[in-house]
């Protein structure tokens, strides 16, 4: 039996080092910024704090469409990948047809299609929307065939013996066995979706992170800059714990400590 405590000390023992090691580097930075040893280009912690508390309200009405476009992109990367890698498996003859799209996308950058989606979809959120769920999709699609196509022999046979339809296999054998693969390809690519977003909008927007980013860029305004990066980074982590708290909740703990981790 577990002790009462336990499970908290040992995920203190697990965060505290990171954490530690991450409060000196933000330290050393500030030290170095106040005596001038970094370039003008480089805000200070304490500063792009301040810029945080004092305009965060605005920042998070413009991350707003961000994390719209981020969320409907990769459920639309996910729907596309659930989809495409089912039909690989049911019908085997389509999975190098389908791997190869999917490497096809992946293998051209994502600033170089963003323009022709531009000319297709116009600036609108559906550009924003169609670029993250490019970015997101082929990881995903990898994970789950890959979890599909993980075979566990005394279950195979099973239902090798039982008779059971290739439909069957999908839905009971095949599909619960794809989940952790799955799981692993939504942390991955959870990240990616805010990284399509502001890339879209890079490209074309009226408003949003990746506006203000550009904004600040050009406009020379440090600590802006600074602190739009990281926001993003605070909802990129955010939206990579909230996929491993779905994992949590939806896989028992010997799934997730199994194979596909």
């Amino acid at each position: 039996m577990r002790r009462p405590g336990r499970g908290a000390g040992l995920a203190l023992a697990r965060w505290l080092p990171p954490a530690l090691v991450l409060l000196a580097a933000l330290a050393g930075w500030e030290a170095a910024a106040r005596l001038g040893w970094l370039p003008l280009t480089v805000a200070r912690p304490s500063a792009v704090l301040r810029l945080l508390a004092a305009e965060y309200a605005g920042l998070l009405a413009e991350l707003a469409p961000t994390l719209f476009a981020a969320a409907w992109g990769y459920l639309l990367a996910l729907a596309v990948a659930l989809a495409l890698g089912s039909l690989a498996y049911l019908y085997k003859s389509l999975e190098g047809t389908v791997l190869t799209v999917g490497a096809v996308f992946n293998s051209i950058p994502i600033i170089a299609i963003a323009p022709a989606l531009i000319i297709w979809l116009g600036l609108s959120l559906s550009t924003r929307v169609a670029i993250t769920a490019v970015v997101c999709f082929f990881p995903l699609l990898i994970a789950f065939v890959q979890g599909l196509n993980t075979r566990r022999a005394t279950a195979a046979e099973l239902f090798t013996v039982l008779a059971a339809t290739p439909l069957q296999r999908f839905r009971l054998l095949a599909l619960p066995g794809a989940l952790p693969y799955l799981f692993m390809g939504m942390k991955i690519t959870a990240p990616f979706a805010l990284l399509g977003a502001l890339v879209g909008e890079w490209t074309g927007a009226e408003s949003g992170l990746g506006v203000v980013m550009l904004n600040a860029m050009f406009g020379l305004q440090v600590d802006r800059l600074w602190a739009t990066v990281l926001l993003a980074c605070v909802v990129s982590t955010a939206a990579y714990a909230y996929v491993c708290l779905l994992e949590r909740l939806a896989l028992p703990a010997d799934l997730r400590e199994g194979e596909a981790v």
